[in-house]
């Protein structure tokens, strides 16, 4: 099973070395009185009555994965690859109390580095935490893959509201038992960068957000397409996967360079094996150095904290 770290960029008051995510105060919180609406322009109730996410049995997700998808925050909760997803869903929350961070895009510097699969697995961590109501958007409209992580079928999307056939309540989908939902993005499209830059689309990302506390967007790897970098524009932060012994260096810091610092959390790793905590001797099993499992704990913490720094 591929083991997925993080390594977050610390907080200017975490480290002296980081580069800062805030400047100057937070941004307030969205109000509670923006409108909700299915289609642009089309008001149907508040944040806090959203009956609209309310669907139907036949848009009620079951996954089922397989071995292969890796979604182990589903498959195998108490794995050490979850946890990692735990950790990470943590600090997210964390940055979220001292700045705007609702919209999370995520990509890679190129493809197959692994970045459906985390996005996944952050989104139903996401969505087990607090019970925060979570929405993934497979924004990869050119090679769609998230979907097919949490169904065999074939969904409808943002290519079908695109061509003006359905409106976004008609799209969502939702996760059985959980509070989170799917904008799946359809059938793929040859070259959605017009959509994406788009006030449509823009005004069409506000709307539907609107309605919940985490919206991420799995979107296309950074090179050589321009997707990535225009949603960006639309998000409050930008998280990398990173697929160990994959990514050259060259490519990756071409496309580090390219997301704007303020908006550049970190990056997740992907098939790491830089980090090597004995679990069981922490939170399980014998412990032969005498320590409590508290303090055990609070070491294994530690040198995760190393890395993660290191890492940064």
């Amino acid at each position: 099973m591929s083991r997925v770290y993080e390594a977050l960029q610390k907080s200017q008051g975490e480290s002296p070395n980081a580069s800062p995510l805030v400047s100057g105060q937070p941004e307030a919180a969205p109000s509670e009185a923006t409108a909700v609406a299915v289609a642009a322009g089309g008001p149907v109730g508040t944040p806090t009555d959203a009956n609209w996410l309310n669907v139907p049995a036949d848009r009620i997700l079951h996954p089922m994965p397989t071995p292969e998808q890796r979604l182990v925050a589903l498959a195998e909760p108490n794995s050490k690859g979850a946890e990692m997803f735990r950790v990470l869903a943590t600090r997210l929350a964390h940055m979220q109390n001292k700045r705007r961070l609702q919209k999370l895009l995520i990509t890679s510097s190129v493809g197959d580095e692994g970045k459906s699969v985390v996005s996944v697995n952050l989104a139903l961590t996401l969505a087990r935490r607090t019970n925060a109501r979570t929405l993934l958007i497979e924004a990869d409209l050119r090679r769609p893959s998230a979907s097919k992580l949490l169904t065999s079928a074939s969904l409808r999307g943002i290519s079908d509201w695109d061509a003006g056939k359905l409106s976004l309540e008609d799209l969502l989908y939702q996760v059985k038992d959980l509070p989170l939902w799917l904008l799946s993005a359809g059938q793929g499209m040859e070259e959605p960068l017009p959509l994406l830059e788009s006030d449509r689309f823009a005004k069409m990302l506000e709307t539907i957000s609107s309605s919940f506390d985490w919206v991420l967007l799995d979107a296309t790897p950074m090179l050589p397409m321009a997707d990535a970098i225009s949603l960006s524009r639309l998000c409050d932060g930008v998280l990398v996967v990173v697929r160990e012994g994959f990514t050259r260096r060259k490519v990756l810091d071409k496309a580090l360079g390219s997301i704007e610092k303020p908006k550049l959390l970190g990056v997740v790793f992907n098939e790491a094996s830089m980090l090597n905590i004995d679990y069981d001797r922490y939170y399980g099993g014998s412990n032969p150095s005498g320590k409590s499992k508290k303090e055990a704990k609070k070491e294994a913490e530690k040198e995760a904290d190393k890395v993660t720094a290191a890492s940064a």
